[in-house]
C-alpha cells in the first residue's frame, strides 16, 4: 500500500492516549513526512485526528514525533507555527475566578435553567436538538468517527435526519459542528476527495469547547459564569460537556481564513487555550457528540444539558 494511503487510514484509525497513542504518531508522522505532506499538513492532521477523551497530548510530542521523521527521512527540522500572544495571562488562576463565580454546579439545575424546555426522555434530543440549530435544509454529518461523509447515507439534511430519528431510526455517536456543502473538495492528504472535511463547510455556525481535565462540576460552574454565547450544552456521556458557540455572535466569520485567524487564532489560542481548553477542537468541521445516542461502552446517553436558539450567555439568564 502506497504511503499516503497508509497515512490516510492511519488517521482514519487513531489511537486513544493509553491505548498505544504514541506509537500511533511516531507512524503516522512518519508516513506523512514520506508522503512529502509537510511538517504544517502533518502536525494539523495528526492533531485533529486524536480521539477526544482520555489524557491530553501535547504539542511537542507530536513535534518531536514529526522532527524524528524528518530526520529518519529527509533531515531538517519543524517548528509549529507560532500561535498569538495569549490574551488571558495565568490561565489556571482565571479559570479558577471564573468558576468561583459560576452560579450553578449541579446538573439539574442547568438543565432546568435551559431556554429552551428540554425533554425528558434523551431519545427525543436528536430531534430538538437538529430542528434548534440546524435549517431544514442544512446538509449534515452524523455517523461513527471514521465513517466517510456519503450523501443520502451519512450526509443527509436535518428534515430528513429529524424524520429518520422520529421513526425510530438508529442514532449515532458524532455530529460534525456545521453544515455542509455537498460537494467534495480533495483531502489535506491530497490522496482522493472528501465530504465532510474542513473545506466542505458550507456556512460557519458554532464552534465546540471542551475541557478534558476539568471535573464536572467545575465545567458546569465556568459555564454558568463566563460570558460566551452558548447555544447547547451536551452531556458527552463521559466525563466532559460539550459546549456548541454562536461564531457569528463572535465574530462575522464568512471563509475558511476569516476562521483561522478569528476563531482559531483570536478565541481558541489566545483566550480558551490557557483556560486548558482542548486546542484540537478548533476546527470547523470538528465532531460533537450527538445528544440522544446510547453509548453502550458508558451505559449512559450524551443527552441535552441546556439549549437556546440563539447564543446566549448561561449566567445572565
Amino acid at each position: 500500500m502506497p504511503a499516503v494511503e497508509r497515512y490516510r487510514d492511519n488517521l482514519n484509525n487513531p489511537r486513544a492516549p493509553g491505548t498505544g497513542c504514541h506509537g500511533w504518531i511516531m507512524s503516522t508522522a512518519n508516513l506523512g513526512i514520506i508522503s512529502g505532506l509537510g511538517g504544517d499538513q502533518t502536525f494539523e492532521d495528526i492533531r485533529q485526528a486524536i480521539p477526544q477523551e482520555g489524557r491530553r497530548i501535547s504539542d511537542r510530542e507530536i513535534t518531536d514525533a514529526i522532527n524524528k521523521a524528518l530526520s529518519d527521512h529527509k533531515g531538517g527540522t519543524f517548528t509549529p507555527k507560532p500561535r498569538p500572544e495569549p490574551v488571558v495571562q495565568n490561565g489556571a488562576a482565571s479559570l479558577q475566578r471564573i468558576i468561583n463565580q459560576g452560579k450553578i454546579s449541579h446538573e439539574g439545575d442547568l438543565w432546568e435553567s435551559s431556554p429552551i424546555r428540554l425533554l425528558d426522555d434523551p431519545k427525543a434530543d436528536p430531534v430538538l436538538f437538529l430542528s434548534t440549530l440546524f435549517e431544514p435544509t442544512d446538509l449534515t454529518w452524523i455517523g461513527d468517527r471514521v465513517q466517510p461523509g456519503i450523501l443520502g447515507d451519512t450526509i443527509r439534511t436535518t428534515e430528513t435526519w429529524s424524520n429518520h430519528f422520529r421513526n425510530g431510526g438508529k442514532t449515532a455517536p458524532h455530529i460534525i459542528l456545521n453544515p455542509l456543502t455537498g460537494t467534495p473538495t480533495t483531502k489535506k492528504t491530497g490522496d482522493g476527495e472528501t465530504f465532510r472535511g474542513d473545506g466542505n463547510v458550507a456556512a460557519f455556525k458554532y464552534c465546540l469547547v471542551e475541557f478534558d481535565t476539568l471535573n464536572r462540576d467545575d465545567q458546569i460552574r465556568f459555564w454558568s459564569a463566563v460570558k460566551l454565547p452558548v447555544v447547547a450544552l451536551v452531556d458527552s456521556g463521559g466525563k466532559s460537556i460539550h459546549a456548541w458557540l454562536d461564531v457569528q455572535k463572535l465574530a462575522k466569520v464568512a471563509t475558511s481564513e476569516g476562521w483561522a485567524v478569528q476563531i482559531k487564532g483570536e478565541l481558541y489560542d489566545a483566550v480558551l487555550t490557557p483556560y486548558g481548553v482542548d486546542s484540537a477542537c478548533s476546527n470547523p468541521a470538528r465532531l460533537s457528540r450527538l445528544p440522544g445516542h446510547f453509548r453502550a461502552e458508558k451505559g449512559k446517553y450524551q443527552k441535552l444539558l441546556w439549549l437556546s436558539k440563539d447564543g446566549q450567555n448561561v449566567a445572565e439568564l
